[in-house]
C-alpha cells in the first residue's frame, strides 16, 4: 500500500492547486483548507520516509519537503484565522 500512494503523491500539484484557488478572489473552505492539509500532511510524510530511508532521496527530496512544511504552515495560520462562525 506505501508504494501505491509513495506514486501517487504528487507534492507540487497540491501546492500549484492550493495556490491557484486563493488567487481567484474566492473564499476558501475550512474543508478546503483541510483536505489541503491532509495532502500536504501525507507528502511531508512520505518524502520523510524517502529521505531517512535514503534510498533515492535527492536533493529536490529536501527542498521539496521545506516547501510542504512552508505550505502546511501557510494552511494552519488560514485554518486559525477563520472566524468561529465557519469553523
Amino acid at each position: 500500500m506505501y508504494q501505491t500512494m509513495e506514486g501517487n503523491a504528487r507534492p507540487h500539484r497540491t501546492a500549484q492547486c492550493f495556490t491557484e484557488g486563493s488567487q481567484d478572489g474566492a473564499a476558501v473552505t475550512q474543508a478546503e483548507l483541510l483536505n489541503a492539509l491532509q495532502s500536504v500532511s501525507d507528502n511531508i510524510m512520505r518524502l520523510a520516509g524517502k529521505l531517512r530511508g535514503e534510498r533515492d532521496a535527492t536533493a529536490d527530496d529536501a527542498e521539496s519537503i521545506t516547501e510542504q512544511h512552508a505550505l502546511a504552515q501557510e494552511l494552519i495560520g488560514r485554518l486559525l484565522a477563520l472566524p468561529a462562525s465557519q469553523a
